[in-house]
């Protein structure tokens, strides 16, 4: 239906922004706010953030447009069409009737489809001048009922058999109202196969499909099953554009800004992530993952603008061109520094887990760290796509327990990711002493990146002391495997006090193992218990809806 050659020009392209993130929800819609976001390059913006802890209060799901909301609506529209912006209102159906234990509101009950067409009507009657309506269906107070589940109307009935034609009962009242319009669709918490068999069996006629980088993670995009080398991204859109159906691709522009010890200063990313659906015959414009806080733009959003505005440029011309106001001496220093960071986000272990924080990106992390052995915290959820492909993306969703070579692999590669960070830092401080006029923002950059640089390296070093310190209790019979297991462990744990400026607790640990190290292995990183902490799981027992 439509090629590459779309990118080839930004009026052809559809660029959509959310104004105001999750970490950032106060956004005002003003004409400054506005701006900023179309001298970026943005022609399309999202009506509310739609996130699921509905920050600021925003609208999520149909039912959360009350007067308040609708006013709100109302001054967002008529800005958008100041400036000129097309609009995307992006909603959950159907909301679930009960949140735990988990009871969706079946799409099979026709008073479910006449509820959601009959709001769905009135939604584009008050608001006849938003453009597209963006839709997900399971996610977010959203959600299916299994065939494998209680509901009288789904059991024994693949998802995908029952899916479509709820898209198109949405789509045709959509139609009716706004013809022409296109309602889009986000296939969130699906397994690949249902997506795709959604994608064959939907009317394809004024649908799209809006995808994440990844089939099988939309929350991280930057992992290593991304875009082409995703078989099912790129399976989905060969199967859209057969059918005629435009795709838009998602891209996250910040990592989380914010919320993690991410910032926006890894440039190089966010062309490679646009190129990457620029590669893609079928794909007709891109869309930010978590929005935009023009307030904090920094060197991402710079990229972001230069690759809109000169879209067949090499990657070294743009990074030179966002390198430029840094001065003739800082910007070559500028962007060998932003490329460690963005080397750095590469090194980081995703795989692992979905639950990062813990993992050295919790905002709080200082480098330091207790002193019980280290755990790693998993995470599922039950849904298609947590029991399916999200198990191939991620070492951990359900299990208790771990081979001790998967916490060395995630001790190592966090500290690959901490050093490359380190030498960003070290990049930085040359950018200073070389002089710049925005010698304040150098400034900003570099103590950000140097505390990830130490969270993770602390982070690191508590995965790897924990394996050195149970090696060092298995032999600790045999005098020459202890001296070469103990000497490794001092190593670390000088390495800790360094990397946590010698800090007085700190130093007191090295100082304790070096006087008796036996004593400092029976009371420090021990394991106490072999056995796993459990919890009932209440989400197996939801009631029955006869």
């Amino acid at each position: 239906m439509c090629s590459t050659s779309t990118f080839h020009h930004v009026a052809g392209l559809v660029v959509i922004g959310i104004v105001g993130n999750p970490s950032c929800p106060e956004i005002d819609w003003s004409d400054a706010q506005l701006s900023k976001l179309q001298d970026l390059g943005v022609n399309m913006l999202q009506l509310s953030i739609a996130w699921g802890g509905k920050p600021a209060n925003e609208v999520l799901n149909l039912e959360d447009l009350d007067e308040e909301q609708r006013a709100k609506f109302t001054f967002r529209i008529q800005q958008a069409k100041k400036f000129g912006f097309r609009t995307l209102a992006h909603f959950g159906v159907p909301r679930m009737l009960n949140y735990s234990p988990v009871q969706p509101a079946c799409i099979m009950d026709p008073a479910i489809r006449e509820k959601y067409a009959a709001l769905l009507t009135d939604f584009l009657k008050t608001f006849p001048d938003v453009h597209d309506i963006l839709l997900y269906t399971f996610d977010q107070q959203a959600w299916l009922c299994s065939e494998y589940g209680p509901c009288p109307r789904c059991s024994g009935l693949p998802l995908h058999e029952r899916l479509p034609g709820f898209l198109d009962c949405m789509n045709e009242a959509m139609q009716k109202q706004q013809p022409g319009a296109i309602l889009w669709w986000k296939p969130w918490e699906l397994t690949k196969g249902q997506t795709q068999m959604v994608v064959q069996n939907v009317n394809p006629a004024h649908f799209g499909l809006m995808l994440n980088p990844s089939t099988s993670n939309e929350v991280y995009p930057l992992n290593d099953r991304s875009f082409k080398s995703d078989l099912g991204v790129r399976r989905l859109v060969n199967m859209a554009k057969d059918r005629g159906i435009p795709v838009i691709g998602e891209f996250d522009h910040t990592l989380y800004k914010g919320l993690y010890l991410i910032a926006d200063y890894f440039p190089r990313l966010v062309y490679e992530q646009l190129q990457g659906w620029k590669e893609m015959d079928g794909v007709i414009g891109v869309k930010e993952y978590y929005g935009f806080a023009p307030s904090q733009f920094s060197v991402n959003a710079a990229m972001l603008k230069a690759c809109l505005k000169s879209p067949n440029a090499p990657l070294d011309e743009l990074l030179q061109t966002v390198a430029a106001p840094y001065g003739e001496k800082a910007a070559p220093l500028m962007i060998q520094a932003w490329e460690r960071v963005a080397q750095a986000v590469e090194a980081y272990p995703w795989d692992t887990t979905y639950l990062i924080g813990p993992m050295g990106l919790g905002r709080h992390n200082d480098g330091s760290h207790d002193w019980e052995p280290v755990s790693i915290p998993n995470g599922t959820w039950d849904t298609p796509i947590w029991q399916c492909n999200r198990r191939a993306n991620f070492m951990l969703t359900q299990e208790h327990k771990a081979h001790p070579w998967l916490f060395e692999d995630a001790g190592l590669r966090l500290e690959d990711s901490a050093a490359l960070n380190y030498e960003a830092v070290a990049l930085f401080d040359e950018a200073i002493n070389a002089g710049s006029s925005l010698v304040d923002e150098i400034h900003v950059q570099r103590d950000f990146v140097w505390t990830t640089a130490r969270a993770l390296r602390g982070t690191s070093l508590h995965f790897l002391e924990t394996l050195a310190a149970q090696d060092a209790r298995m032999v600790q019979h045999d005098e020459k495997q202890w001296t070469l297991v103990i000497k490794r462990l001092e190593t670390l744990l000088a390495k800790d006090a360094e990397n946590q400026g010698n800090a007085e607790a700190m130093t007191a640990k090295l100082e304790a193992f070096r006087e008796d190290p036996k004593a400092w292995l029976n009371a420090n990183l021990n394991p106490r218990t072999y056995e796993s902490i459990c919890t009932i799981d209440w989400g197996k027992w939801v009631p029955s809806t006869k």
